[in-house]
C-alpha cells in the first residue's frame, strides 16, 4: 500500500471515529455498527484543498434512524493538507459556520418572510 493511501485510510478511520463520537455526545448510547462515507460524485475531483463527503451513522437497534453527516475535510493529499492548515483557510470557513451563520438564523427568524 502507498503512502497516500494509508493516509487516506487513516484520515477515513479518524473521521469514523470522530462522528461516532459527535453521536456519543449528543445522547446517542446505541452500539454503532457501521460508518458509510460517500465523496458525492456530483462534487469528485472539485476541490483542490478539501473534499465534501455525506456520512451516515448506523446503529444496532434498527428502531433508531441512522443520523446523516455532511462533512468537508482536508483533502487527502499530505501537501495539499499542509498547506491549508498553514493558510488557516478552514479555520476561516469553520468560523463562519460556527459563528456568521448561527447569529444569522436568529437575526431571519427575527423577520419572518
Amino acid at each position: 500500500m502507498s503512502q497516500l493511501s494509508e493516509a487516506i485510510c487513516e484520515s477515513e478511520n479518524a473521521l469514523k471515529e470522530k462522528l461516532i463520537q459527535v453521536v456519543q455526545d449528543n445522547g446517542i448510547m446505541d452500539e454503532v455498527t457501521n460508518v458509510v462515507i460517500v465523496e458525492p460524485l456530483e462534487l469528485k475531483g472539485e476541490h483542490f484543498a478539501t473534499s465534501t463527503v455525506y456520512a451516515q451513522v448506523q446503529f444496532k437497534d434498527t428502531t433508531l434512524k441512522p443520523k446523516n453527516f455532511f462533512v468537508k475535510k482536508f483533502a487527502n493529499n499530505p501537501l495539499h493538507r499542509q498547506m491549508i492548515k498553514q493558510m488557516r483557510v478552514m479555520e476561516k470557513e469553520s468560523s463562519f459556520f460556527n459563528h456568521f451563520l448561527p447569529l444569522a438564523r436568529s437575526f431571519c427568524a427575527k423577520y419572518p418572510g
